[in-house]
């Protein structure tokens, strides 16, 4: 998934999207750069 938002968007937004192939307990990493080129990742299971 790819988002370009703009200068609207909240300081802390909520993101939520589906997707297929998963199962439970599987981890799913995000990863993203800002408008200032900082960069993080977070990772969760599927519950």
């Amino acid at each position: 998934m790819t988002a370009q938002w703009g200068p609207a968007i909240s300081k802390n937004p909520y993101l939520s999207f589906r997707f297929t192939g998963g199962n439970a307990g599987d981890t799913v990493k995000l990863s993203w750069v800002d408008n200032k080129g900082n960069s993080d990742s977070s990772e969760g299971s599927i519950k």
